[in-house]
């Protein structure tokens, strides 16, 4: 029997097959080191220099990306196979949920009924206002979310991003307020007081929606929940709520600080058929009455 091929000639066919350098290293290791299964050994070899993991294991997280890319391939396959009922069942619980939380905005402007009965301009920017939490919140969502996935964080990084994310948050809406001041105040005409409230606000709204965007993808995986499916509407339930609380909590102290007036008191005109009173001191409902037909004027 023949004796096997030296190194040189063993490297000289690599070469001339055309192999790739790092499968070259990872032989040559092998036969240097001698390893009793070559083809364990030629794989950890080669996975241990490839690119992406050299980067994943210097951030610490090599199993943790390995585990995150199975999970999501899994999920990937899982969703491909199934049916629009089980698709729906499995969301519906959550939305149910979510539904009610959205009852918290409810609560809120009734909360602040009286402010917004006086002051009508602020009503017109709610929307604004929370489209830009739900905005900013889904860009840092769907960031966080893609870089767990793929085990560049990991769940004890969770200080780190979401202080980064608030502070973010904070600069966005800085920019924000400087190109926005000026089409409300000269382009639209809106008042001094509630441009200033606005402004003030949207910095707000910017930190807590990052804040939440990048804190609860590390909450619901580290529960061991689907974030693809929970963290999108949670966080745009909870920015909804918290966003414009924060904003007519503004609105109120910016008021009361500058001087603001005493709030109107309503009052009912009486008609032919029946009179009526206010049914409270703060809203402008009223009640009482044959047909319930009355006016409320301040």
């Amino acid at each position: 029997m023949s004796s096997p091929p030296s190194s040189p000639d063993k490297k000289a066919y690599f070469e001339k097959q055309s192999v790739e350098p790092i499968l070259v290293e990872a032989l040559k290791a092998a036969s240097q080191n001698q390893a009793q299964d070559a083809c364990e050994f030629i794989g950890h070899f080669m996975l241990e220099r490839s690119p992406t993991y050299a980067q994943v294991h210097k951030n610490g997280g090599a199993s943790a990306g390995h585990n995150g890319a199975s999970k999501a391939a899994d999920d990937a396959a899982a969703y491909a196979k199934q049916g629009a009922f089980g698709i729906a069942s499995n969301r519906t619980k959550w939305l149910l949920g979510f539904l009610f939380g959205l009852l918290g905005c409810a609560s809120v402007m009734h909360e602040f009924e009286a402010l917004l009965a006086k002051e009508i301009e602020l009503a017109f920017f709610v929307p604004l206002l929370i489209g830009h939490g739900g905005n900013s919140g889904g860009q840092t969502v769907s960031t966080v979310i893609r870089a767990l996935g793929s085990g560049a964080i990991k769940l004890s990084d969770a200080p780190r991003v979401v202080l980064k994310e608030a502070a973010a948050g904070l600069m966005q809406g800085a920019v924000l307020t400087c190109a926005l001041a000026p089409t409300l105040a000269y382009g639209m005409g809106i008042t001094q007081k509630v441009t200033t409230i606005v402004c003030l606000a949207l910095p707000c709204l910017g930190f807590i929606a990052n804040t939440l965007g990048a804190l609860l993808p590390f909450v619901v995986t580290w529960c061991g929940a689907d974030p693809a499916v929970i963290v999108g509407p949670l966080m745009t339930t909870s920015v909804d709520s918290l966003g414009l609380m924060t904003y007519l909590l503004i609105a109120t102290t910016y008021i009361s600080f500058m001087g603001g007036d005493e709030m109107p008191q309503p009052q009912c005109h009486r008609t032919l058929l029946a009179g009526c009173r206010p049914s409270n001191d703060v809203t402008t409902a009223c009640e009482g009455g044959l047909l319930g037909k009355c006016i409320a004027v301040s």
